[in-house]
């Protein structure tokens, strides 16, 4: 016997094998393409919910950043320069830590308006007692 006639003979076998069990094969194949379609869309899915978050910031927080590297009503060059101007600083009244924010900081929102003390400068802040609260960078 040749090889030809070999190879026909399995894939004649292969065929009446399939074709005996054709409503088997057809589910195993419907079901390898569901599961391989399902594991995709997860991966997709995650991917998609893995991005970082937008935050969106009141009007005013926008007031205090100055960009030095564009002119006004540009867009910027470098965007690691932006410079907060606005160094008012914020503390309340009745602290026993004595702990000042600046308004970027999330503890400067979470003083309520009738106890905040308002500083000009982080120097005045200083100058009046108070030092810079352990979550607020510069």
């Amino acid at each position: 016997m040749d090889d030809q006639s070999r190879v026909q003979k399995v894939f004649s076998k292969l065929y009446y094998g399939v074709k005996i069990h054709q409503t088997d094969t057809v589910l195993v194949i419907a079901i390898a393409l569901i599961t391989i379609t399902s594991y995709n869309l997860g991966k997709i899915s995650i991917s998609r919910n893995s991005k970082t978050p937008v935050t969106i910031l009141e009007p005013n927080d926008f007031q205090d950043i100055v960009r030095p590297d564009v002119g006004e009503g540009s867009l910027p060059k470098n965007p690691s320069t932006t410079l907060r101007v606005n160094q008012s600083v914020l503390a309340s009244k009745k602290s026993k830590s004595k702990l000042y924010h600046f308004t970027w900081c999330p503890g400067a929102g979470q003083i309520a308006e009738a106890n905040r003390l308002t500083f000009t400068n982080e120097q005045a802040a200083i100058t009046a007692g108070y030092t810079l609260a352990g979550n607020c960078k510069k």
